[in-house]
């Protein structure tokens, strides 16, 4: 074969291998954005399947409580124990003690008029402190009350909530009738968009030293797995590690006002805290997880610290103090 023959032998070759990368490259380039966008759209389906069985396992957190689903149960059940902090026993005492705090709720829901709401149920909480018997600071605390609430929607984005809790608050020692009071709430929620709602409220309680208290907060669901809660009394932020598992990290602000038996002075020689109002409030800090064992039960747990705790006779007698302790 000449040497003109053999070049352009050589240059045909040359050209279909060139040929055929560029044919490669342009069919990557045609079938590449097609496979991002089949897994941007599988990612997505994956995100909103997690979604579904969240909600699913876990309604308590991640449900909305929007037009939809005609009615729901929920029993919760909460159990803490604190160590011994420092707290004020009166007569210039300090003491430790330790606390132990149950909380069982039974709560139904039940859509009505599309726009309508209506909640119902039962609460039991009960907080025990390990103290001395003339000691200044109840050796328990408790509520027994029913809750009845409805919701109001006039639009998707606007939401109002009204909720009554008519019960015992009292230490059980005799209160009788004179125990039972009905505190008020009522909320209202702007709906910005799916992912974002802001809260504004008012608590009335006839009670306690300060009558009316507001508050404010939002909430914002960063993705399906991430959500931030910044309103009273547990504002948190929350991670899904699986669908019917909830990791928080935040604070729980609990305390009511309760009424003390008729004796519980004359039994600790003051007289005066006889049938007495006590405001009771602590803050607690630190992570916890709630769990749904099934679909309608959800148990919740929380470690850390209580950030302080404080009992007050607003009205007859002493405001004693405690001090931090872990939980």
């Amino acid at each position: 074969m000449s040497h003109p023959y053999r070049v352009k032998r050589i240059l045909l070759v040359a050209c279909l291998i060139t040929l055929m990368h560029r044919q490669a490259y342009a069919a990557e380039q045609v079938e590449t954005p097609k496979t991002q966008q089949e897994k941007e759209l599988a990612d997505e389906e994956a995100k909103k399947q997690f979604a579904k069985e969240a909600t699913k396992a876990s309604p308590s957190f991640q449900e909305k409580n929007g037009p939809g689903r005609r009615g729901r149960m929920k029993p919760t059940s909460n159990t803490t124990m604190s160590g011994p902090p420092a707290i004020t026993l009166g007569f210039g005492e300090n003491g430790n003690i330790n606390e132990n705090y149950l909380d069982f709720r039974h709560q139904f829901m039940r859509h009505t008029l599309l726009a309508f709401l209506v909640q119902g149920g039962f609460e039991y909480q009960h907080m025990g402190f390990g103290v001395r018997n003339n000691a200044q600071v109840p050796d328990r605390l408790d509520e027994a009350l029913v809750c009845v609430g409805i919701d109001f929607r006039w639009s998707d984005k606007d939401l109002l909530h009204i909720e009554g809790r008519p019960g015992w608050y009292t230490d059980w020692q005799g209160g009788g009738l004179d125990a039972i009071n009905s505190p008020l709430d009522i909320g209202y929620t702007r709906v910005t968009n799916k992912r974002f709602q802001w809260v504004v409220g008012v608590s009335m309680n006839s009670w306690r030293h300060m009558r009316y208290l507001g508050a404010a907060g939002f909430r914002w669901q960063i993705n399906e797995r991430w959500k931030i809660k910044a309103y009273l009394p547990q504002p948190d932020i929350e991670y899904v590690a699986r669908p019917n598992l909830t990791l928080t990290l935040g604070a729980d602000v609990r305390g009511d006002t309760y009424r003390v038996g008729p004796h519980f002075g004359d039994a600790r020689g003051v007289p005066a805290l006889n049938n007495a109002l006590v405001d009771y409030q602590e803050v607690r800090l630190g992570p916890g997880f709630s769990w749904n064992v099934k679909p309608t039960i959800e148990m919740n747990f929380m470690a850390g610290y209580i950030a302080g705790r404080q009992f007050d006779y607003f009205n007859r007698g002493p405001k004693l103090n405690g001090s931090s302790a872990p939980l």
